[in-house]
C-alpha cells in the first residue's frame, strides 16, 4: 500500500512538472517569457554569457510566477501528496493545514511566552487612565486554533501556545483589577467554530466580528453605560452580499488555491438609516455617507484578485495608525478609543454604531504620544482588542514613549 502511494505521488509530481514545462514553453513561444528576453540578449551579445547564467534562474522563476503558476504548482503537489506542513521562504513562520482543512501559521521554535512585560504594560496604562477617570477594558479575541483543541488540530510535532499565553495574561490583568473580557468561550459555544474564520487567512470572518460585537454591546451597556439600539445588533436588519471565491488570505497566498481553496467574504449592509464620517491622516480626503459609503471600501471587492487583492479590507480599509469614525446620528453618545490590530478591521464599523465617536489606534503604525492623544480625546472608554495570537507583538503593548 505504501509503495502504491509513493508511485501515485511520483506520477502526479511528473504530471505537474510536465504542466509547468508546458506553461513555460507557452510563454516562450508567445513572446511573454523573461527567459526568452535573456536568451535574446545572449544571442545579440555572446559576452553576456556570465550575466545570463546569473539571471537565468530568476528569469525562469519569474516566468512560472507570471500567473503565480509556481505557487499553484507547488501547492497542488503538496495537497496531492498529503503534506500538512509546507516549507516557506520564511522558515520562522510556516503554513500548516489543520485537521479541519483550514490553514494556519506555525512556528517551529514556539515556546510559552513570558507575558509579564505585557501584563505590566496594560496595568500601567490602566493606572494612568484611572487618574483621569477613564476606564480601560482589555478584550481577548479568539484565534483560528480553538482553545483546548491544539493537539487535535495541529500536525504531530507542531505546538501553539497562544491560548495559554492569553490565559496567563488575562489572569495577571484581573489580579491587578484591570477589566477584561474573553471572547473565546462565546466562540466555543457556536455550532461550527471553524466557520467563523477564513479558511485561507488568520482573521475572523465578518460573521465572527459581528458575533463579537453583539457580545460586547451587552458588556458596554452593563458596565460602561454605552447603549446600542437592539435593532442594530439584529442580523435580520442587514442585507448581506456574499462575494464567492473572492478571497485568498495571507496563508493561502503562500500555498495557492489548489492546496486549500479560496474564501467567500460577506458584506453587511444596514437596512436602517446611518450617517458617518471616517477620517484619518492616511486618507486623501474624509469619507462621509452611509455605513456602506464611509466605513466600508467596496472598491476592495470591485474585482477578484486572489494574489494581489485583500478583500478583508472591505471593512475599515485596512490598518491605519489613527482614524476616527464619527456617528452623526448619535451626537450625544459616548466616545470610545479602540486600541487595535488587524482583527478590528471587521469589528470597528459595527462598534462605531454603538457610540458617537470611535477613534481607532494601531500602535504598530501610530507615531504620536498615546497618553497625550488619549487625554486630548478624553474618551468614555478605552477598549483594547487583540487576538490571542498577537500577544507576542511587543509593539502592540508599547503604550508609553520610551518603553522597550
Amino acid at each position: 500500500m505504501k509503495h502504491r502511494k509513493e508511485t501515485i505521488t511520483a506520477v502526479l509530481f511528473f504530471l505537474l512538472l510536465a504542466t509547468g514545462l508546458c506553461y513555460i514553453a507557452f510563454l516562450f513561444l508567445s513572446g511573454q517569457s523573461t527567459l526568452r528576453e535573456e536568451l535574446g540578449k545572449l544571442r545579440r551579445d555572446p559576452g553576456y554569457v556570465l550575466d545570463f547564467v546569473e539571471q537565468a534562474e530568476s528569469a525562469l522563476n519569474e516566468d512560472l510566477d507570471q500567473s503565480h503558476g509556481f505557487i499553484q504548482l507547488y501547492g497542488g503537489f503538496q495537497r496531492l501528496s498529503g503534506r500538512r506542513m509546507l516549507e516557506d521562504v520564511n522558515q520562522a513562520a510556516r503554513v500548516v493545514r489543520l485537521s479541519n482543512g483550514t490553514l494556519n501559521f506555525s512556528y517551529p521554535d514556539a515556546q510559552p511566552l513570558d507575558v509579564s512585560p505585557q501584563i505590566q504594560a496594560v496595568n500601567d496604562l490602566h493606572d494612568a487612565l484611572a487618574q483621569w477617570d477613564i476606564p480601560l477594558l482589555y478584550v481577548a479575541a479568539p484565534q483560528k486554533i480553538q482553545d483546548g483543541q491544539e493537539e487535535a488540530l495541529l500536525p504531530p510535532g507542531i505546538y501553539d501556545y497562544a491560548n495559554d499565553n492569553a490565559d496567563r495574561l488575562l489572569a495577571g490583568l484581573q489580579a491587578h483589577g484591570t477589566d477584561t473580557w474573553d471572547l473565546r468561550p462565546l466562540f466555543a459555544q457556536q455550532e461550527d467554530y471553524a466557520s467563523l474564520f477564513f479558511r485561507t487567512d488568520h482573521h475572523w470572518k465578518p460573521e465572527g466580528a459581528f458575533l463579537a460585537w453583539q457580545e460586547l454591546t451587552g458588556v458596554l451597556a452593563q458596565d460602561y453605560g454605552i447603549h446600542t439600539p437592539s435593532e442594530y445588533t439584529d442580523p435580520a436588519n442587514y442585507e448581506t452580499k456574499v462575494y464567492e471565491d473572492y478571497f485568498l488570505g495571507s496563508q493561502g497566498k503562500r500555498t495557492g488555491t489548489l492546496y486549500a481553496g479560496t474564501d467567500d467574504i460577506t458584506e453587511y449592509i444596514p437596512r436602517f438609516e446611518t450617517n458617518f464620517t471616517y477620517a484619518s491622516p492616511s486618507f486623501a480626503q474624509e469619507r462621509t455617507g452611509t455605513f456602506s459609503q464611509s466605513l466600508l471600501f467596496p472598491e476592495r471587492v470591485a474585482e477578484r484578485d486572489w494574489f494581489g487583492g485583500n478583500p478583508y479590507t472591505l471593512y475599515s480599509g485596512g490598518d491605519y495608525g489613527i482614524a476616527t469614525m464619527t456617528n452623526h446620528l448619535n451626537p450625544d453618545g459616548k466616545k470610545i478609543v479602540l486600541l487595535r490590530e488587524s482583527f478590528s478591521c471587521a469589528l470597528a464599523p459595527f462598534l462605531a454604531l454603538s457610540c458617537s465617536e470611535l477613534t481607532t489606534i494601531d500602535l504598530r503604525y501610530f507615531d504620536g504620544d498615546l497618553l497625550d492623544t488619549l487625554r486630548e480625546i478624553d474618551p468614555d472608554l478605552v477598549l483594547t482588542l487583540y487576538c490571542v495570537s498577537s500577544i507576542s507583538n511587543q509593539d502592540l503593548f508599547t503604550f508609553q514613549q520610551g518603553e522597550t
